[in-house]
Parts: C-alpha cells; sequence; structure tokens
C-alpha cells in the first residue's frame, strides 16, 4: 500500500511533500521500510511512533526523521483521536553537489545512525531554529508548483540538514567521508534521474547492480513497486512534464534531452500514460499557471 501510494509522486520524481491526516491515511500505518528518507512532523495531535526498536510519542510541533531502510510504523497515541501532520520523502542519493569539505550526505546519515545520535525533534527546539518554517514551506512549495519549486524544496531540504547535523556536532558527531555500504540497487533512482537523456536498458542496469536480469527484475519491483522499464518510461515522462510546463522547448529539444529517439515516441508515451498530448498538457498547464500569477502571459506557448 505505502509503495503505491508512492508510484505517482517520489517515485518519479526526488521529492514528495504532503500534508496528512490520521482519517486520510487509514491509521495505523503498519511497519513498513523505504529506500527514501522521510521526515513526519506533527501539526496537530499526537503520534505514537516505531522507529526500529524504539517508540517515541510525537506531539505538536515535534519531528522525526526516518533514515533510509529503516523499519517503522505510526499510530495514534490514544484511541478515538486525530492528528494532523507533515510528511517530506526525498531520495538522498539525488541530493549531491555539496561543498567540496562537506562529507556525502547519506553516508553522514547513516553514520549518525550507527552512532544512535537524535533522530526525535522537539517543537521547541526546531522553532528556535526556524527548522518548523523549513518544513511548512517544503509542503506549500510542492502543493503550488510554481516555477523553480523542486529547487526551492531542495534548498530548503539542505537547510533542514544543516541544522540537524549541526545538533549532533553539537553532541559529539565529527563529519567525515564516511562510504555508505548499501546496495547498487537502493542507488538506482538517483542513477537513472541522471542518465535519463540516454537510451536506458534493463539488461544494462541489472549488469550495474550485479544481478542475473530475472533475480533484478523481481528484487526491483519489491523494492519499487513497479517493473524497471516503466519505472523508465515514468521518470521520462515526469521530465518532459517539467520542460513543457516550464520551458518553450519544442518537441524536437525535450526528445532528445528525456531519452526519446525521436518525437513520435514521445508523444505515444505522453499520450498512454497522461490520455492527453503535450501539446494539450502544456496548454493547460500554462492556463493554471498565468491563471495563478505563477508564470509570465507573454509566454508564446
Amino acid at each position: 500500500m505505502e509503495k503505491q501510494n508512492l508510484q505517482d509522486a517520489l517515485l518519479f520524481s526526488s521529492v514528495d511533500c504532503a500534508l496528512r491526516t490520521s482519517e486520510m491515511e487509514g491509521f495505523p500505518i503498519a511497519a513498513h521500510w523505504h529506500y527514501f528518507g522521510e521526515i513526519v512532523r506533527v501539526r496537530n495531535g499526537s503520534l505514537k511512533v516505531l522507529r526500529g526498536e524504539k517508540e517515541f510519542i510525537l506531539s505538536d510541533g515535534d519531528a522525526v526523521f526516518f533514515t533510509p531502510l529503516m523499519l517503522h510504523a505510526l499510530d495514534l497515541a490514544s484511541p478515538g483521536t486525530s492528528a494532523t501532520y507533515e510528511v517530506i520523502r526525498f531520495d538522498m542519493e539525488q541530493f549531491g553537489d555539496l561543498p567540496s569539505y562537506s562529507p556525502d550526505l547519506r553516508g553522514m546519515v547513516l553514520e549518525a545512525e550507527r552512532r544512535g545520535l537524535p533522530m526525535v525533534f522537539r517543537g521547541p527546539d526546531l522553532h528556535e531554529k526556524h527548522t518548523d518554517n523549513m518544513i511548512d514551506l517544503c509542503i506549500r512549495e510542492y502543493r503550488t508548483r510554481a516555477y523553480g519549486y523542486d529547487l526551492r524544496i531542495r534548498s530548503l531540504l539542505y537547510l533542514i540538514f544543516t541544522s540537524i547535523i549541526r545538533r549532533w556536532i553539537d553532541a559529539g558527531f565529527v563529519p567525515q567521508n564516511y562510504a555508505p555500504r548499501i546496495e547498487p540497487i537502493y542507488s538506482l533512482p538517483s542513477y537513472i534521474a541522471r542518465h535519463i537523456q540516454e537510451p536506458l536498458k534493463v539488461e544494462d542496469l541489472a549488469e550495474y547492480c550485479g544481478l542475473s536480469y530475472p533475480w533484478f527484475a523481481r528484487k526491483f519491483r519489491d523494492t519499487y513497486g513497479t517493473s524497471c522499464k516503466e519505472y523508465i518510461e515514468r521518470v521520462r515522462i515526469r521530465r518532459v512534464e517539467h520542460y513543457l510546463q516550464f520551458t518553450d522547448c519544442d518537441l524536437n529539444y525535450i526528445s532528445k534531452h528525456t531519452g526519446y529517439a525521436d518525437c513520435s515516441h514521445l508523444v505515444r508515451d505522453f499520450r498512454k500514460l497522461r490520455n492527453t498530448t503535450p501539446g494539450q498538457f502544456r496548454q493547460a498547464s500554462r492556463k493554471k499557471l498565468q491563471g495563478s500569477g505563477q508564470f509570465p502571459k507573454t509566454i508564446d506557448t
């Protein structure tokens, strides 16, 4: 259920942000894990959180960070109550390009996890560091999806993790170039995103992971809830959508930069997955953005 819910959100981009309620999610949420990192912050009410082998109670303003592959579950702290909470899910493999002195973000996080550093943060501390406002802004940016929303969310996440890492440093953590030992299949979303303009083949990705094709296909579906071929198609379409929404690039340019052999293949896949043509999608999305003042009306579509 969890993986299926993510199929059209996080899986085919690098981040997913949402404001959720316990009624919406159908509590309790059973123990599960996923390849991405996740921040959960309570807005109203209280949640009982299982994180690994430990349980915590989160109240108004409190937050918890689930590292990749961490088993976790959510429930209401008291029967018959309700809760509203914010969720930010993000692929840590796709948050690189840090300054030269800063070690790999995922490596630092996994090393902090191994050392048992704090992953639960209380409301007053988050408010003092303005981290609560940053989380709110992530949700708002993702909801409006104005031009550059993905860049703003990325910037906000860097600020959030800078604040978290400073807390760990105050507790004695020394950032170093920790090399996280993870299976290559968990870095595939990042690899595919970096190479989406190339003619990616499932057989080559299986070889990249050091797995036979049948075993790779089964493990990929178990991990990401879809076949590798379908995943690549959907990542391409999400990239195409961004070009159509926020640029005036023609289909020849877009097909070249999203891994399609030509325009006809792009249009065929777009119609199959979105039930509309790229031109119709561009017109509809531009009209929506112009109506909200998020895109200049002088753009020639």
